[in-house]
């Protein structure tokens, strides 16, 4: 079981990269191979829209940080994909990641839209200050984007949460560890 783990905080050990840890973690217990990418210490840049990805190459044709990472989702069994909350979307990092897998969309086709190969899982991990509502939006975009390309989707959302960064967030964790678990368990 191979996993990729997006890291979307700009803090290494934020909310939403804790609760993603818990998950990895658990799988690599139960023998997962882990691959992390903590976004905000990566080189990248988003989406520039040149299309270069679907006129000259199957691949998004920019050559930075974000490149193995998305090489990488080809790969992957499950991928994580753990972001804050930020004025009613996705933090930056996350945001500028999430468009450059745009490259990984077929635009000449009407029914198999995506590059990467079938079968794929995906846990959407979002955390955020606000009340669990405030920001559902944000959830089902995500979720319906990611179906667009072809994953089976798993949300985690972390709501209501102090703006300290020790917060306690045990019971997300626990969710974390117990979807690592009943996923495990069905491969």
């Amino acid at each position: 079981m191979n996993i990729v783990s997006l890291l979307g905080s700009a803090r290494k050990n934020g909310t939403s990269a804790r609760i993603a840890r818990s998950f990895t973690s658990t799988a690599a217990t139960y023998g997962a191979t882990v691959t992390e990418y903590p976004l905000n210490t990566m080189q990248y840049r988003g989406c520039q829209g040149c299309e270069g990805c679907h006129t000259r190459s199957d691949r998004c044709v920019l050559r930075d940080d974000a490149t193995a990472a998305l090489d990488q989702l080809y790969h992957a069994d499950i991928v994580v994909f753990a972001a804050p909350v930020y004025f009613g979307d996705t933090c930056g990092q996350f945001k500028s990641f999430y468009d450059r897998m745009w490259s990984l969309l077929r635009t000449d086709t009407e029914e198999e839209y995506s590059r990467l190969p079938p079968g794929k899982t995906a846990l959407l991990i979002l955390t955020q200050v606000d009340r669990a509502d405030a920001h559902s939006d944000v959830a089902k975009r995500y979720t319906r984007t990611l179906e667009l390309y072809g994953f089976t989707v798993h949300t985690l959302i972390g709501a209501g949460l102090r703006l300290q960064p020790n917060t306690d967030i045990d019971s997300y964790l626990q969710a974390a560890t117990a979807l690592a678990r009943e996923l495990m368990r069905s491969e």
